[in-house]
């Protein structure tokens, strides 16, 4: 009996280790979608590269999309996506997500891009997905535009 005591107790102690372990993986594809109204109604796709690029996409509702290539960085629960430079255009500010519970929560953002409200929380896509290792040539993620990259249908998965 007294050795059943401490090695409940132990497991009582990991049990909540081995929940944040989960909780805290990383997935390659992120997508959310929000906004009060069809004015600013809009879905924002994010995916990750293992070499550190990445790819955010808002399709605004009635608008056409914006596409920017990134990169990322991760420091701890935090995820932060520095805008890589285009000639000619202004660079938006990083924005920073809070993983929590799978989730992506925006922290920071540049609401001249993703509006005052900031992007919406984004949730990983359960689909059968392999990261890639590079984005840096991908020209957008919706799977309605063919891009050279791996084309995304929620409806079923698919790659």
């Amino acid at each position: 009996m007294r050795i059943l005591r401490p090695i409940c107790f132990a497991l009582a102690m990991l049990l909540p280790l081995a929940n944040l372990a989960r909780a805290d993986k990383l997935r390659n594809f992120y997508m959310g979608s929000g906004g009060y109204s069809a004015q600013v109604h809009r879905i924002v796709l994010l995916e990750l590269a293992t070499d550190g690029t990445a790819m955010l996409q808002q399709n605004w509702h009635g608008k056409p999309s914006e596409t920017w290539h990134v990169h990322w960085t991760r420091n701890g629960r935090e995820l932060v996506l520095n805008f890589d430079p285009v000639d000619g255009k202004a660079t938006p500010t990083p924005v920073t997500f809070r993983q929590k519970n799978n989730m992506l929560v925006p922290v920071t953002w540049d609401s001249q891009y993703l509006g005052i409200l900031g992007p919406p929380n984004l949730m990983p896509f359960h689909g059968k997905n392999s990261p890639q290792g590079s984005l840096t040539r991908c020209e957008a993620l919706d799977y309605r535009m063919p891009s050279g990259c791996v084309q995304w249908d929620s409806r079923d998965g698919r790659r």
